[in-house]
Parts: C-alpha cells; structure tokens; sequence
C-alpha cells in the first residue's frame, strides 16, 4: 500500500492504491436483454410460421438466431448471479408464447421493428460495458442489425 492516496500505475492506468475491486455488473440489464431475445425468437418464429417460402426461412433462422442469444444471456446472467440457484426458472428454460392466441399473426414488419429496437437497446447497453460482456452486447446488436438490414429484407411482388 502506497502512502497519501498515491496511485499505482498499471499498464499506463492509474489506479488507487487502496481501492476495492469494481463491483460486479448488474444481472438485471441482462435480463431485459434476454427478455427481448426471447421475444423476438417467439416473434420470429410466429411470422415464420404464416409467411411465405424465402420470407418463412428467413424468419426461421432469426428466430434460431435469437434464441442463441437468449442461450448465451442466460450463461452470462447465471455466471454472473452471486447466488447461481436463486435464478428462476424462468431465466435458465425457455419460454413460448402462443402468438395465434394472444395477437393477430406477427408480420415481417413487425419483426424488423422488434429487432431494431433490441439492436438499440443491446447497443446502448454494451456502450456503458466493458470485456466480456461488453462484446456479447455488442455481437447481439450487429446480429441484430444484420437481420433486418440483409437477412429479412425482401423485394415487393412485381404487379
């Protein structure tokens, strides 16, 4: 331990030589990034599931897309949760929802608009993060991005 508060100078950084470590990050921003993984697989899936053939697989595959996403945000909440078996269920198992019986089908429009919304969040989020999960945020927001920039985007009929 220094003397007066001096800081340690590490790989160029200045850093308290009596600090604590940083605490660890909050498991629940996570959560609403798994939340909206789950949805848009669910939403995509149910899009999928009244399209037509080129539309159909595409939405197929950002559903499976997403929820790999939504697998790899429930690794990192339980990694990150102090207590790994206060987790609900609900955090570590899928879930599905029956889009005939709560709404009208999903359209494609819809799903463009879920995934651009999630890439926001997942982008703003992964700006105020750092290392692992900084880049997992990251990686989703392109993944994101991506599909409904090229994969689900499909020329109009010709009349």
């Amino acid at each position: 331990m220094l003397a007066g508060g001096a800081a340690l100078a590490v790989l160029g950084t200045a850093v308290p030589a009596c600090s604590s470590p940083p605490a660890p990050p909050a498991v629940d921003e996570l959560e609403s990034q798994l939340t909206l993984a789950r949805r848009d697989s669910e939403l995509a899936a149910a899009a999928a599931a009244a399209a037509e053939k080129p539309v159909s697989a595409a939405l197929t595959e950002v559903a499976a897309e997403r929820a790999q996403h939504a697998q790899a945000l429930t690794t990192e909440v339980a990694r990150l949760a102090v207590n790994p078996t206060s987790t609900s269920s609900e955090t570590t198992s899928p879930t599905t929802t029956s889009w005939a019986a709560a709404a009208p089908t999903p359209s494609l429009a819809d799903v463009v608009k879920s995934l651009r919304a999630s890439a926001a969040s997942a982008s703003q989020l992964a700006s105020t993060s750092s290392g692992y999960r900084a880049g997992l945020l990251g990686s989703i927001a392109a993944a994101c991005t991506a599909s409904y920039t090229v994969a689900l985007v499909f020329e109009a009929p010709a009349s």
